[in-house]
């Protein structure tokens, strides 16, 4: 059967104006459809449906899932002490998507500057910067990632015919360090391919799928480089402002990543230093600077030979911290720094556990409640 699909008269101006009108109209009716959620969710309406919360009464009655639901009435909620982004929203000016970025980081102090800058940036550009600056907010995007990585996971299925299908999920810097292996596993073989095999090269996904294969017989080969930094294997550019590393960030201050993950990163890593004018124009790049040097790491190992996180033996991918961090005036010393794996490293600037001095200035951990751990 053919479908018969009849063009208009219109011409492609005409359209377009009808369009974004339409548009317009949309965004409209949404804000009246969120002061109506706002105002239902206040009253309760969901409560006689035996409903735990407005979000479950919207998937019935309104047909919208969940996830999607519990996001309204956030943003209905937000936007009740929005007044500025509001009559942008109700007149259409602004789209549910660009409010619904804003709606995660404006405040009364920066509502005005971030509705100037949403009313000429796309929507993606405005979900860009929200995000970074929600990044920055050290409590909030630290309770995202934590949740993030205590949802992570790992899954295998296989159909009996040979085939089996690997699906992971990760937070986003982790994610960055698989691409980045398998990045460098494919360059690797890129560079050994056989020029005559040209006209037979498989796709991008399968190179990366056969990329995936070579790392982990490389694995189960043996790698003798123990005690190696994660940073001497690989690389991954975050973008930050040096104002949200702090420990009392400024506000607007924004970050590719949650500021807590992208302070980890930076304990044992290199940095480059780029200076920006405002509207994000390199104006200066500074030469690469490795935080910890080969002779202090190298001090390191012989001196903590393994995690110093209490019963940890792990020797492979260990990191170098720095109990008080470089960016808050801690010094990259000896005395400073020490030696945790990977996963403890994520674990302790994720808030699992604290490491304080004691009266003799030695070093001890203690759990986020407040209790000391035995060495």
């Amino acid at each position: 059967m053919t479908a018969l699909f009849k063009l208009s008269r219109r011409s492609l101006d005409e359209l377009e104006e009808e369009l974004v009108a339409h548009a317009q109209r949309i965004n409209a009716a949404e804000y009246a459809f969120l002061e109506l959620v706002r105002e239902f969710d206040i009253r309760q309406g969901w409560r006689p449906y035996q409903f735990n919360n407005c979000a479950e009464w919207l998937n019935m009655k309104c047909g919208i899932v969940v996830g999607t639901a519990r996001e309204k009435v956030r943003v209905a909620s937000a936007l009740f002490d929005l007044p500025r982004i509001s009559r942008a929203f109700a007149s259409g000016e602004l789209s549910y998507s660009k409010v619904r970025s804003l709606s995660r980081v404006a405040t009364p102090h920066n509502e005005a500057q971030l509705l100037e800058y949403a009313q000429q940036a796309t929507a993606e550009q405005v979900q860009r910067r929200c995000q970074q600056m929600h990044n920055a907010d050290r409590a909030a995007s630290t309770r995202d990632v934590n949740e993030i990585h205590r949802g992570r996971f790992l899954r295998r299925s296989v159909d009996g015919s040979g085939r089996m299908t690997i699906s992971i999920e990760l937070t986003e810097e982790a994610g960055a360090l698989v691409m980045a292996a398998l990045e460098r596993a494919m360059a690797e073989a890129d560079a050994s391919r056989d020029a005559s095999t040209a006209e037979d090269e498989a796709s991008f996904p399968a190179r990366q799928a056969d990329a995936l294969v070579d790392m982990a017989r490389a694995y189960l080969a043996g790698d003798s480089a123990k005690t190696a930094s994660p940073a001497d294997h690989y690389q991954v550019v975050v973008h930050v402002d040096e104002a949200a590393l702090r420990a009392e960030p400024v506000e607007g201050a924004r970050s590719d990543l949650p500021i807590e993950s992208v302070r980890r990163l930076c304990c044992d890593a290199g940095v480059v230093v780029v200076t920006e004018d405002d509207k994000g124009n390199p104006l200066d790049l500074g030469r690469k600077h490795r935080v910890v040097q080969p002779a202090l790491r190298r001090a390191l190992i012989a001196r903590d030979r393994h995690c110093c996180y209490p019963g940890c033996a792990h020797t492979r991918w260990l990191e170098a911290h720095h109990v008080m961090h470089w960016i808050d005036g801690g010094k990259t010393s000896l005395d400073n720094t020490l030696l945790l794996c990977s996963a403890h490293h994520r674990r302790l600037h994720e808030g699992g556990f604290r490491i304080k001095p004691n009266h003799t200035g030695e070093w001890y951990f203690e759990t986020a409640a407040g209790k000391r751990l035995c060495c």
